[in-house]
């Protein structure tokens, strides 16, 4: 199905889109910034590495590469330090795992162009649809238990408190469907499939809710601007995707 708004956006009005997002999603996160947080050197850090992950997904959305997958190994880098530093050890697994797709992205996107230097995505066959499905069943079968592992070493990922949202979800397992699902969307848009961005919608409504029982609402703001890049990559993808 064509959208004509979305075919202007992902067509003639692509720059001009990309700069207005941008910059709406600058404004929004300095306000939750400067709002909600104490303005500490590490504050002041992850607000640049948000700005960095600004560049990054919509780069991604586009099919860029070297804007993509080079800002986001710096994006993921300074996540890895921000969770160093502050403590959350376990955390670092994750912007961990992004860092090294997208070092394996920048080369295998540069294999898979067109003629104007975009990555060409490709669709998802039933195997992969399948495989893809054991891949999130498995883990998130398998992931208390490695979280328990961890946190035996000290390196828990999610700590769980027996917290509850709307009084009875499991805040826990919220925490597990949220880093089980973003690693495995994460690897589906390395690899170039379209439906990586299905994923990444259902993720970032997850990370909004985890983000908002934790009272970080400036990245609760960067999940919902990060929500809008993930509706307009879903079409651009699905509209330049080839066999």
């Amino acid at each position: 199905m064509r959208i004509q708004l979305l075919d202007n956006i992902t067509g003639e009005w692509s720059m001009q889109w990309i700069i207005v997002w941008f910059i709406c999603g600058v404004i929004a996160l300095s306000a939750g910034f400067w709002l909600t947080t104490d303005h500490t050197t590490l504050d002041w850090f992850y607000l640049a590495v948000s700005f960095i992950g600004l560049i990054c997904v919509v780069s991604l959305s586009f099919r860029k590469n070297v804007m993509g997958n080079g800002f986001g190994m710096g994006a993921t880098a300074g996540e890895v330090i921000v969770q160093a530093t502050s403590g959350a050890v376990g955390l670092m697994l994750a912007p961990l795992f992004n860092f090294f797709t997208h070092v394996y992205g920048i080369f295998y996107w540069s294999k898979h162009t067109d003629p104007d230097g975009d990555m060409i995505p490709k669709s998802a066959s039933k195997a992969v649809w399948l495989i893809t499905a054991a891949f999130i069943i498995i883990g998130l079968a398998l992931f208390p238990t490695v979280n328990d592992l961890l946190a035996s070493y000290g390196y828990a990922v999610v700590e769980d408190d027996n917290s509850l949202f709307l009084g009875f979800i499991s805040f826990f397992w919220i925490n597990v469907i949220a880093f089980v699902l973003s690693i495995t969307a994460q690897a589906a848009m390395i690899l170039r499939y379209s439906f990586n961005w299905w994923l990444w919608i259902i993720v970032n409504f997850v990370w909004l809710i985890v983000n908002l029982m934790s009272g970080n609402y400036i990245f609760a703001i960067q999940t919902m601007v990060y929500q809008v890049n993930a509706f307009v990559g879903l079409y651009e993808w699905h509209r330049s995707e080839r066999g």
